[in-house]
């Protein structure tokens, strides 16, 4: 008796998909790790200027945020996640997992970026 809502076996290992959100997770802990120290080290780095009594113009205009730049930062994560997902769901639809899933993923994350840039070309300044 066969049934048909069996989903066949792929031939990717299951450890590579363990292995690849291991490099995820230490990818993000490391931007968390080196954002946190950046702030840090503005915020000494702005003291230290304010010691040696520079002008809080210069050091204000050295140490600006930008806000525009945040924004970008935002809607390229925002490009991103939205192309992954959508990758996912195209992969979901031709199962099994293989090769051409891989080259889903890549095309739909590389639209993701183009996105991002054609954004970028609109509304930078």
């Amino acid at each position: 008796m066969k049934t048909f809502n069996m989903i066949p076996p792929t031939d990717i290992d299951p450890d590579v998909y363990k292995i690849s959100v291991i490099i995820l997770l230490i990818i993000i802990g490391m931007n968390f790790i080196l954002t946190i120290l950046r702030t840090i080290l503005e915020h000494k780095l702005k003291n230290k200027m304010l010691e040696k009594e520079i002008s809080e113009n210069l050091v204000t205009s050295i140490l600006q945020k930008d806000v525009d730049s945040a924004k970008h930062i935002s809607m390229k994560w925002m490009f991103i996640v939205i192309a992954i997902g959508i990758g996912l769901f195209i992969t979901n639809q031709y199962l099994p997992l293989g090769i051409h899933s891989i080259g889903i993923m890549a095309i739909s994350i590389a639209i993701g970026f183009l996105c991002n840039a054609l954004y970028l070309n609109r509304f930078s300044k």
